[in-house]
């Protein structure tokens, strides 16, 4: 009888703890995203990149493509015409990362020593290397290549990556590599994923969470642990958004960069490796626990509108105008629409 009175009691407890109990995300399970195309590929699509209608794909083994979102044609590359003439086989693409202004797409290739390859797109039919990038790049994360609104001397397109526990910022003419680099900095624990703006650089640093650097100096001016490991960051306005692993989604206040003020986490099921925002959604693709569409409106208190399963393993998620396109590894590329 005593035994059954404390297993009454613990039974309590628990429901109280339960109920006690609150996400910092409010849930509201809407039916907003429609699969509208699947587009099966070669290889594990790693990373996106994209430009008007086209979308390219880092596929590791299987080279890069581009797909056409309208029509769902898709360019298969596995090799890429040299400046010499000849072809190079691509073997293990992890990173992509394409400036439409320019006629220029950006792929990292593990084979022997990390290399960017830096690719004219101008001949559509025959896509050519003109250049490449190595030095720091081993073991590269992430890696983002975006035109400059005002040129810098002869340079229109700035860079950025992450590898290991290093960041490297530089500038590109857009013809041979003769790049330059402004920051060449190492961070106390690995580099996972950035974003940076004018003024200052945010580094996604694994168990040291965000990162803050002034980016005139390279001088750390704020950092703030989150739960789990900081895997990317998306910075819009006064926030950053960032993919924890297995802490989930969280949001921080960077309206005062030296004091990074944490507002809102929610637990994701599997590992938050990767953040994309859009106007007021912002979208996390989570490994096994395939995508979350979130509602950003009020940063200190989202909304999960939906949750999608049947992607099957995500590996990113981007917003590309009313619509999110998934990497999924076992699928290929999906286009869902934002109803």
């Amino acid at each position: 009888m005593r035994r059954l009175v404390i297993l009454v009691l613990a039974g309590l407890v628990l429901l109280v703890l339960g109920a006690c109990a609150k996400r910092s995300t409010q849930y509201q399970q809407d039916d907003v995203l429609e699969l509208i195309r699947t587009v099966p590929i070669v290889g594990d699509p790693l990373d996106i990149s994209i430009a008007g209608d086209d979308i390219y794909v880092a596929q590791d083994q299987g080279g890069f493509s581009i797909i056409n979102s309208a029509s769902g044609n898709v360019r298969w590359f596995t090799e890429v015409k040299e400046a010499t003439g000849g072809f190079k086989p691509l073997y293990r693409i992890r990173k992509v990362s394409v400036v439409s202004q320019y006629d220029r797409l950006f792929i990292t290739e593990i084979d022997g020593v990390d290399t960017i390859h830096i690719i004219d797109l101008a001949q559509a039919d025959t896509l050519k290397i003109i250049d490449g990038i190595t030095g720091a790049t081993q073991d590269m994360s992430d890696m983002r290549f975006t035109a400059l609104p005002t040129p810098i001397g002869n340079n229109k397109i700035e860079m950025g990556f992450t590898a290991g526990r290093n960041f490297r910022q530089g500038l590109y003419d857009n013809n041979l590599w003769m790049g330059f680099a402004i920051d060449n900095m190492s961070t106390p624990a690995s580099a996972s994923g950035f974003d940076m703006n004018d003024q200052y650089i945010y580094i996604a640093a694994q168990q040291l969470g965000l990162m803050i650097y002034n980016k005139a100096n390279q001088q750390l001016i704020g950092q703030l642990a989150i739960p789990g490991e900081a895997q990317k960051v998306k910075v819009v306005g006064n926030y950053a958004y960032i993919a924890g692993r297995q802490g989930g989604f969280s949001i921080v206040d960077i309206s005062n960069p030296a004091v990074p003020v944490l507002v809102s986490n929610w637990d994701t099921t599997g590992y938050a490796t990767t953040v994309d925002v859009s106007g007021n959604l912002a979208v996390i693709s989570s490994n096994s626990g395939g995508i979350y569409l979130f509602d950003i409106t009020s940063p200190t208190s989202p909304v999960l509108k939906q949750r999608l399963t049947d992607c099957g393993y995500t590996n990113n998620a981007k917003f590309h105008g009313d619509q999110i396109v998934v990497a999924a590894r076992d699928q290929g590329v999906l286009i869902y629409k934002i109803k």
